[in-house]
């Protein structure tokens, strides 16, 4: 059981529940980590558009299905004919076309490979761009430092640290140097510190 306090502040104003429940879906949007999110019972098409669509919203979501090589034929699919990585993309597809103006994407990366993942981080990174705000949740810290302006690490339900993203957050790295995939993620991360003297590998 978990207990949830504090308040969420947005455009100066703290939020009720009813301001909370009113913004939800609408100025907010959310990129679920779970792919069961997605209704069972109705298409993408219409849980990618939403209710009532104009032609532009339906052509942007055709622009998006093909940004992230979805086929064109994957709209007239229920969500049980998709693969986890299609699940993920229409996911995304959703959010993108929303319209909101704070986005939270939660784990939005798993089961695509790499070059998707970039596509759709890049997505966010955009939309980051044109003043909206977007929340990453990711255990990928490398992804984080290349798309991210700020970066904030949590622990336990607590705030470890929060720091710009160019900015090394943690003084010490300790590598396993016999773990090769640990050394390519390490060197990923020092190639985007400004200075190497702050990361220390340990034997």
């Amino acid at each position: 059981n978990a207990a949830i306090s504090g308040e969420i502040s947005y455009k100066g104003k703290v939020l009720s529940q009813k301001d909370k429940e009113k913004l939800r879906g609408k100025e907010f949007a959310l990129v679920p980590q779970s792919v069961s999110f997605l209704d069972p019972l109705i298409k993408v098409e219409a849980q990618v558009r939403g209710p009532k669509p104009d032609m532009a919203k339906i052509e942007a979501q055709k622009e998006i299905f093909k940004r992230f090589q979805l086929d064109e034929k994957t709209e007239k699919l229920y969500p049980f004919q998709l693969s986890g990585g299609m699940a993920r993309r229409v996911l995304v597809s959703t959010a993108v076309l929303s319209g909101a103006e704070v986005i939270i994407a939660d784990e939005p990366t798993p089961g695509l490979d790499l070059d998707m993942a970039m596509e759709a981080l890049k997505v966010f990174r955009e939309l980051a761009d044109e003043g909206k705000a977007v929340i990453l949740i990711t255990h990928d810290i490398d992804l984080a430092f290349h798309m991210a302006d700020r970066i904030a690490v949590f622990y336990a339900g607590t705030t470890v640290e929060m720091a710009e993203a160019e900015v090394t957050m943690i003084p010490q790295t300790y590598v396993d140097l016999t773990d090769e995939a640990a050394i390519k993620s390490l060197q990923k991360t020092l190639d985007l510190l400004e200075d190497d003297d702050d990361v220390q590998a340990v034997y």
